[in-house]
């Protein structure tokens, strides 16, 4: 069975004998009684022990009852203060109240007449806690309802900016869809009219551009599969510890020809012998997006170099920089957006998904992807992957 707690009660009189007498009944009645005989020593009681009512003198040398009062209270504000007083007039009712005791009693009074006097500030300043616990409670809801509309007005601008985002997405797409598909569609009538006069050379320039127009449509359209796979977590990652200067390597082969053709020259700096935790597929599919945008969106006779450096979080940064018409601010805020050919060359080859499909890819394996550029000074783009563990790094090469 639980205890219950003794109401503790602070005597202060300068008659001592009144003061032990007052604690001894009040004792038999279950309070947890302590006395003093001046202002002063009970404020020194009061600032290293906590009362839950206070019964003091009025008339005390030094500092009179009311003046503790108002000191008590200060110190602290839930204390339920009484004051004893020999002159029972209207009065000293009022000073006492005005000095913040919720109570007063004329001496001399027996038990039967303190004990109902007690209950009425136990009382008193139970509601008084009971209320401020109210109030901070409620002042807690108000915080939290506040937190509450804020997240449901985040939330709310993310489903609309969201929303937004699916309208130009889908008006994007089909503009890109129907850009290839009206050209099978046209040539392709072309080809089927008996009418119009056509060369077989003619008929045959037709036909490649109808395959042209096919295979872009079927780029696209695997690219736009690809990249909501990714977003619903449906592509597997085969994560595996990936030899940097191999990966590179084997890009540099596979661009050369691009960049002959545009007449770029390619520069690959110190590259570590360091691992990668990366897929080696998709890894590869990054790198070549990069490298070939940096070539595509190139100055004639430009330059594309490939720089390798540590970062932190035992990560490695493979920066591709190119020395092209860099990229505007507005620019740069939205290049990995669906369906952006990076704001230079709309009549570039491409779908527009390549740098949202590369960002997309490089996240799924706990990546990160940038750009730094400058109007008229190039753009750098640039990967982050964590590097393979070391133990399995060992277990490669052995």
């Amino acid at each position: 069975m639980t205890e219950v707690r003794k109401q503790r009660i602070l005597i202060v009189d300068d008659q001592s004998v009144h003061t032990v007498a007052l604690c001894d009944v009040l004792r038999q009645y279950q309070f947890d009684a302590e006395g003093c005989s001046s202002a002063e020593s009970a404020l020194e009681l009061l600032r290293s022990q906590s009362f839950d009512l206070m019964l003091s003198d009025l008339n005390m040398p030094g500092m009179d009852g009311i003046g503790l009062v108002k000191e008590a209270l200060q110190h602290d504000p839930d204390l339920a203060c009484i004051i004893m007083t020999g002159e029972g007039s209207i009065a000293t009712a009022v000073r006492a109240m005005q000095g913040g005791a919720l109570d007063y009693i004329v001496k001399p009074f027996k038990a039967s007449s303190l004990l109902p006097v007690l209950a009425r500030a136990q009382a008193t300043r139970a509601l008084r806690l009971a209320n401020a616990e109210l109030e901070r409670q409620l002042r807690q809801n108000v915080m939290e309802l506040a937190e509450a509309n804020h997240r449901l007005e985040q939330a709310r601008t993310a489903a609309e900016h969201a929303n937004a985002e699916k309208s130009r997405f889908l008006s994007n797409m089909s503009h890109e869809l129907r850009t290839p598909l009206n050209g099978i569609l046209g040539f392709a009538q072309i080809l089927a009219a008996d009418k119009l006069p056509a060369t077989q050379l003619e008929k045959q320039r037709f036909a490649r551009n109808i395959v042209q127009s096919g295979q872009h449509l079927l780029k696209l359209v695997n690219e736009i599969l690809d990249l909501a796979r990714i977003e619903a977590g449906k592509v597997p990652l085969a994560m595996e510890a990936v030899d940097l200067p191999t990966v590179l390597q084997e890009c540099r082969m596979m661009v050369t020809p691009l960049a002959a053709k545009r007449d770029i020259s390619l520069g690959f700096g110190e590259v570590p012998e360091r691992r990668l935790s990366a897929d080696r597929t998709r890894l590869v599919q990054v790198l070549i997006n990069l490298l070939s945008n940096a070539i595509k969106y190139n100055h004639e006779q430009g330059h594309v170099a490939v720089a390798c450096t540590e970062a932190e979080g035992r990560r490695l940064r493979i920066a591709v920089s190119d020395t092209g018409p860099g990229l505007e601010p507005d620019q740069v805020q939205h290049i990995f957006q669906p369906f952006h050919r990076l704001g230079r060359d709309e009549e570039e080859e491409g779908s527009g998904l390549g740098l949202a499909l590369t960002r997309r890819v490089v996240e799924a394996m706990k990546g990160a992807i940038g750009v730094e550029s400058q109007p008229g000074q190039g753009s750098t783009f640039w990967v982050e992957l964590p590097l393979a563990p070391e133990t399995t790094q060992q277990v490669q090469h052995a």
